[in-house]
């Protein structure tokens, strides 16, 4: 009886340390994301920190399959590039396979070739098949949602779009893809069968779209001209959607506001294409996005567009159904002259010393945002009535307190520099109000009521609760997580020898 009982514990010990591990989607309801990208003398696993000290909590990686043929498929892991990512609190992460690691855009012959042997095993003379067959082996515990290619839909003339309501996109309008629509279905076909052959809880997407006619075209054709059958159109080969987001393409407006009204419309221009067609994707991920915390040449950016568009960007997110938003990028380009060489998260670190990268003071509302608003949910049943045209405000709350995230909108003003403050009252004895760099103020009650002024930058506000305490989120906490494991081993010792 005794060695049944210890048989039976060793298996809940077991069984709860492979949860603890679960490569099974279980993300929280938002997750802030990065696309690292590449700078010479910083390896994956350099980048680790720098991430952490960002509070990102998740990646997307460029997954290109000569890479892993040139330095084997485990090369992540031996380069400690998961596991320095890992250690700095990241989870569910994205990758986007490509084939060709010099040429993005780079489609292998072989993808018409047979999927499958007669044996059952994928054909490796299908050389995008078996590259997916080894990434997914590899990485099934850590990677949960795969885009297929980067970019597909990216033109040179946006003009072309509009023929795609009728006609397939061609393989002379894809400017970053070297094939059309069909075989681009091709591609999430292989990729489909293959990838959930090895790992039924993945996802497979499209690769970051920014035009809903692209997605439109996927969802009606097959991976050829003379598919008719409805279930071996794209639609059936996906079961998530990635778009990408650059609010200066998408309004003229220079406003964190404005900015954000134009996210919500792309992404619910894409939830048209998706509903017309009744497919519902499992999961919804915007892909790269990003603001320039500098003004340049043709475009607007500044410190504070950069900081308001992060903080308000997961409520909104969220709003619409979008889980994870992955920023670009994590460091500046001080040689580039566009828009994106200032969008870092960090300035420009190529030259500096692993640990002298300067984290910039707009990337400091991520880490606040993470602090306070990680382990809560939104919850619309403790939202704020009453307050002055103009003031915005979302509840967010956990078991243990309820934070509100409050500020003015901005759409109507030109800059977030410019929009007018506003003062507003609300019912406690007292609040505990923290700003973007997470500094706190303890604001005292005349008659039980306290005044705030609000501007447009969110403030985390809390209602006769002291707030927490600066310092690392517990919700993610590797020594949480140890000592969860450890109370169970702790439980098992004392079951073996004093029952």
């Amino acid at each position: 009886m005794k060695n049944l009982k210890i048989l039976l514990l060793l298996s809940i010990l077991f069984i709860n340390i492979v949860l603890s591990e679960s490569g099974t989607y279980n993300g929280p309801q938002y997750l802030n994301g990065i696309n690292a990208g590449y700078k010479s003398g910083w390896s994956n696993s350099d980048l680790g920190p720098l991430m952490g000290e960002a509070s990102i909590r998740s990646q997307r990686m460029k997954f290109p399959c000569t890479f892993f043929k040139q330095w084997g498929y485990k090369i992540l892991y031996d380069n400690d590039s998961f596991g320095s990512s890992k250690r700095a609190g990241q989870s569910n992460f994205t990758a986007f396979i490509t084939f060709d690691q010099n040429d993005d855009s780079a489609v292998p012959s072989s993808i018409y070739q047979p999927i499958w042997l007669d044996n059952g095993k994928v054909n490796q003379a299908n050389e995008f098949a078996y590259c997916v067959s080894q990434i997914v082996s590899t990485y099934k515990s850590d990677i949960k949602i795969y885009e297929i290619y980067n970019e597909p839909d990216w033109v040179s003339d946006w003009n072309v779009v509009s023929t795609w309501a009728t006609n397939p996109p061609s393989n002379a309008q894809l400017a970053r893809f070297q094939g059309d629509i069909f075989t681009y279905v091709r591609l999430l076909r292989i990729s489909w069968e293959v990838a959930k052959s090895i790992d039924p809880t993945c996802f497979i997407t499209v690769g970051g779209l920014g035009y809903p006619l692209f997605l439109d075209a996927v969802l009606r054709y097959g991976e050829n001209s003379s598919v008719t059958n409805p279930s071996l159109f794209g639609k059936n080969y996906i079961d998530a959607i990635s778009t990408h987001f650059y609010p200066m393409y998408g309004t003229s407006k220079t406003n964190s506001d404005a900015y954000l009204l134009a996210y919500t419309d792309l992404q619910n221009s894409f939830r048209k294409v998706t509903n017309k067609y009744n497919f519902n994707p499992s999961v919804w991920i915007v892909t790269e996005t990003g603001v320039a915390t500098k003004s340049g040449t043709g475009y607007y950016g500044s410190s504070a567009l950069a900081r308001n568009y992060f903080l308000k960007l997961p409520t909104i997110s969220t709003l619409v159904g979008v889980c994870q938003n992955h920023i670009f990028i994590l460091g500046d380009t001080n040689s580039g002259t566009d828009a994106f060489s200032n969008m870092g998260l960090f300035y420009d670190y190529q030259t500096l010393a692993k640990d002298k990268a300067v984290l910039k003071d707009s990337s400091k509302s991520l880490v606040t945002w993470d602090h306070h608003l990680f382990d809560k949910t939104l919850d619309s049943s403790k939202s704020l009535k009453g307050l002055p045209s103009g003031v915005i405000v979302y509840a967010y709350s956990n078991p243990s307190s309820t934070c509100y995230l409050i500020w003015v909108n901005s759409t109507n003003f030109k800059t977030d520099e410019d929009t007018t403050p506003i003062e507003i009252e609300l019912d406690a004895d007292f609040a505990s109000v923290y700003n973007y760099q997470n500094i706190k103020q303890t604001i005292s009650s005349s008659n039980n009521k306290v005044k705030l002024t609000i501007d447009s930058t969110p403030q985390f506000v809390y209602l006769d609760y002291q707030g927490p305490d600066s310092g690392e989120n517990p919700s993610n906490s590797p020594i949480i997580n140890f000592g969860f494991n450890l109370i169970i081993l702790i439980i098992f010792i004392n079951f073996i020898f004093f029952i």
